[in-house]
């Protein structure tokens, strides 16, 4: 028969028996207890804060971006920093203390921590204080570094002319006429050590990229900073200006005319005559032709060119030289060159004399023997210098045959002709061989 009490279960038994019974001792300690309560405490104090937006923290930024204000106010006061404070001072670190409730949003960059220029005082060395543009997310405890040392120079500006350098080779046929630039002056503003060493702006045109399809043309062209030797000057403290407006180029405007060669005539060169006995023998131009640049209508009805004031050779015996200056023919833009060499070659004039009757002689006959001659005297005809050859006399004339070495007989003989301290001539006898008897005595 079964029964209908319910079956009570044993008492001390069952699974992790003794894991109940330790953790149950565990809980029932007291450090259990201080450990527990101080666990809620904390919790509680946690959610405290958390809940309370306006409770501070500090928090560390590291390598901040710096920037630098006040540039354009320091200009305007006559000054300029002559150091690069973003290398000097590219990044910081800063301590701030944030509130609870920006402190996951907040950044370091929302501080802008940045270098007044506006601090500065006047020339030589500045130090500048960090400051930043906002702290609204809590203030700036520290910054490292917190200052830079600058050198400052006065601020100038002044204008300096812009030059036009030529580079390349002109195509052929082609002359450049005229060029400008626009603007003519540019104003350079920046330190005074570098703006007072700036002599000049230059622009570099190439020739080579002129064109006769574009006579008239303009052209942008780079410009460079020079010193009075020549010298490239470049710096970022440096600024250029047309009209208040940053430029680094120029307009240049070119206008182009063609050009050929077109000879000279050489005659035009030379005016006067020469000493009495002297003649000019040629003239000698430096060139040929010279490139004339002008209007195609002019350039096709050009021949030749020639002088208004040629090289005058009145009076000269010997070569004259110097420089004629071409006439300026109307409608001709330019030459090239405007002036010509020239040489007058003046000789002395090669004239002929004909002397007659001048004696023959007989020489070299020995006191042994006699010589006749069929004739004593003949006619000579000298061809040499006006000088010489009109100086001359029978007198200075000797005529003679040479019968040295000669016996008894009937001879033909040359007839020959010396004259002292002769220069250079010739002659014809009217008789050049004679004949002579030598007999013994």
């Amino acid at each position: 028969m079964m029964n209908s009490r319910p079956t009570r279960k044993p008492e001390n038994r069952g699974p992790f028996l003794k894991l109940r019974k330790m953790v149950a001792k565990v809980i029932g300690s007291k450090p259990f207890l201080i450990a527990a309560s101080l666990l809620a405490a904390i919790i509680c104090w946690s959610a405290l804060v958390a809940s309370d937006g306006t409770l501070t923290r500090q928090k560390v930024f590291a390598n901040v971006a710096v920037s630098v204000t006040g540039e354009a106010t320091l200009k305007s006061r006559g000054y300029i920093v002559m150091d690069d404070i973003t290398e000097l001072v590219p990044a910081v670190k800063m301590t701030v203390e944030v509130t609870q409730a920006n402190y996951n949003r907040v950044s370091g960059t929302a501080y802008n921590p940045h270098f007044d220029l506006s601090q500065i005082k006047g020339e030589g060395k500045n130090e500048l204080s960090i400051t930043y543009s906002s702290q609204i997310y809590g203030p700036v405890d520290s910054c490292e570094p917190s200052t830079v040392t600058v050198n400052v120079e006065r601020y100038i500006t002044r204008r300096v002319p812009v030059v036009l350098e030529m580079a390349g080779v002109m195509t052929e046929g082609l002359y450049l006429d005229s060029y400008k630039t626009d603007p003519t002056t540019l104003a350079i503003s920046g330190p005074q050590s570098l703006v007072s060493s700036v002599a000049r702006v230059v622009a570099r045109l190439d020739q080579s990229t002129l064109s006769e399809t574009r006579m008239a043309d303009k052209t942008a062209l780079d410009i460079e900073l020079q010193d009075s030797n020549g010298n490239a000057i470049v710096s970022d403290k440096l600024e250029v200006t047309n009209q208040s407006v940053i430029t680094n180029s120029v307009t240049v405007e070119t206008e182009l005319v063609p050009m050929r060669q077109v000879p000279l005539r050489a005659s035009a060169f030379v005016s006067g005559e020469p000493a009495e006995g002297y003649e000019l023998t040629g003239i000698e131009l430096a060139e040929e032709t010279v490139p004339v640049a002008a209007r195609q209508e002019v350039l096709d009805a050009l021949t030749e060119l020639t002088t208004d004031s040629p090289l005058d050779i009145t009076g000269a015996t010997d070569d004259v030289s110097g420089y004629v200056r071409l006439r300026r023919q109307t409608g001709v833009e330019n030459t090239l060159p405007t002036e010509i060499g020239v040489t007058a070659h003046i000789a002395e004039k090669q004239i002929e004399r004909t002397i007659r009757q001048v004696p023959i002689q007989i020489e070299g006959l020995t006191d042994d023997k006699i010589a006749n001659a069929e004739m004593g005297r003949t006619t000579i005809q000298l061809t040499g210098g006006y000088g010489f050859i009109g100086a001359l006399s029978t007198e200075d004339i000797r005529l003679f045959v040479d019968v040295s070495g000669l016996e008894a007989g009937t001879y033909n003989l040359p007839v020959q002709v010396h004259i002292d301290n002769a220069p250079e001539f010739t002659c014809a006898l009217a008789s050049p061989q004679i004949s002579v008897v030598i007999r013994n005595k």
